[in-house]
């Protein structure tokens, strides 16, 4: 410990020596102004910052003020990775009132599908990551009435999905400013016609989401997008409904290939009794010739050609249910390496799940105690905890432990970790951040 507490760090260049740091908002600039809002961007405490503002003819009339107020109460309570964060609503000169949120650099998905770069891998991951958004709004009862492609970004650093723009955003608990609100195309048939928020609007705009950006499941897109009693009951239902859709294709395909095989057997079988019974037959009647007329033996040879000839064929389909044996047993063999390669790719999976149970009950026992104590270091601590997690999620189908896997399937294995550990994480962050903010709820 003495020789690391010897070791000498700092800028390799000195820094600015008039570097100050101001607690207003400067270079102030108007990215783009909306039928209501104000979009603007500024600077404060070294950091790019997102400003909404209402539109100058706006900003003295209550209802919209209240809206604006409304939408960054109910923003302000959520606190998730992938939910652009709320920081504050105060008076900057020149815009009035505004919500000031964090910047984020990357892409919206509306644009990224149009640019057509997108895997079919990416596109799983990201629609998986939007229900998981979803579902965390949900589970603090916020309903965000306006999900669409262009209100989702993707991080350039990570990939990361982050939902934004929470300006029709409702939950139960306000009784003011309800009506009926969203984009059409997106919006709920139900809720064109009413007040009230509910959870199968977000359900149904999921789905129209879906048949964009993955067309592979159009079947339970269909569902999102029907007859309220038909939809997913929430995302936790959704998630499901596609894991077993990604199952399925693996499950068909090995039950096709054993059912073709036990056809093929039977079929063979019921050609080598019927052809067998045929030279049953012929040997009784050749025994008959020969009894009723030994002259004949013209007659005789061509019966016991024909013998030979049926023999053959005997011989020649027993030969083929030999063949059918040996591929009964070659497919029972893959079938027994694909049971191995399963079971490879479930231990995996559960010592990657391990891993992020382990690494988050260390940093919940050991080192959030130590950032409880200094609460601004808690956000950079958990940037390196959720890239840490990544990592695991990454590692854990590597080619040194496990070099049989295919590159589809390790990263099958990568995506089905990282969403178990993004399951994990929101409740220890829920825990860690009512312990240091006990306001939040």
């Amino acid at each position: 410990m003495d020789d690391f507490n010897d070791s000498e760090s700092g800028f390799i260049n000195e820094p600015d020596k008039e570097f100050g740091v101001t607690t207003g908002l400067t270079d102030v600039e108007i990215l783009r102004i909306s039928r209501i809002n104000v979009i603007a961007r500024g600077r404060r405490f070294g950091r790019r910052w997102l400003l909404k503002a209402l539109r100058p003819e706006l900003r003295e009339s209550p209802s919209y003020r209240r809206q604006l107020q409304k939408e960054f109460e109910i923003h302000s309570r959520l606190h998730n990775p992938a939910v652009v964060q709320a920081v504050s609503f105060e008076e900057v000169e020149g815009l009035g009132m505004c919500i000031v949120e964090e910047w984020i650099e990357g892409k919206n998905l509306h644009n990224l599908l149009q640019e057509g770069k997108l895997s079919k891998g990416d596109r799983r991951r990201i629609m998986r990551e939007i229900i998981l958004a979803v579902g965390y709004l949900h589970a603090h009862g916020v309903i965000h009435r306006d999900l669409k492609p262009s209100n989702v970004m993707i991080r350039n650093a990570g990939q990361g999905v982050v939902l934004i723009d929470f300006g029709l955003a409702d939950t139960d608990d306000y009784v003011e400013l309800k009506q009926a609100a969203g984009t059409p195309g997106f919006i709920s048939p139900e809720q064109e016609n009413e007040q009230h928020a509910s959870i199968t609007d977000d359900i149904y705009s999921l789905g129209v989401i879906m048949k964009e950006l993955s067309p592979e499941y159009v079947g339970i897109a269909t569902r999102c997008t029907g007859p309220l009693n038909k939809r997913p009951k929430d995302t936790t239902a959704l998630l499901d409904m596609i894991q077993r859709k990604d199952r399925a294709p693996k499950i068909f395909g090995i039950s096709f290939a054993i059912m073709l095989f036990i056809s093929l057997a039977i079929i063979a079988g019921i050609r080598i009794h019927s052809l067998s019974r045929s030279a049953r037959e012929a040997e009784k009647f050749i025994s008959a010739a020969q009894t009723a007329a030994d002259n004949a033996q013209e007659r005789v040879s061509e019966l016991s050609e024909t013998n030979r000839r049926h023999a053959s064929q005997v011989a020649q389909l027993t030969d083929s249910l030999h063949m059918v044996k040996e591929r009964m047993n070659k497919a029972e063999m893959e079938l027994e390496a694909a049971e191995q390669y399963t079971k490879m790719r479930e231990q995996a999976y559960q010592e990657g799940c391990k891993m992020i149970d382990k690494e988050l009950q260390r940093f919940d026992k050991k080192s959030f105690p130590i950032i409880k104590a200094s609460p601004t270091t808690f956000g950079d601590s958990l940037k390196i905890l959720t890239q840490r997690l990544k990592s695991i999620s990454d590692s854990s189908a590597g080619m040194n432990k496990y070099p049989i896997f295919s590159l589809t399937d390790r990263k099958k294995i990568r995506e089905d970790i990282y969403y178990y550990a993004l399951c994990e994480f929101t409740p220890y962050n829920d825990k860690w951040l009512k312990e240091i903010y006990p306001s939040y709820n």
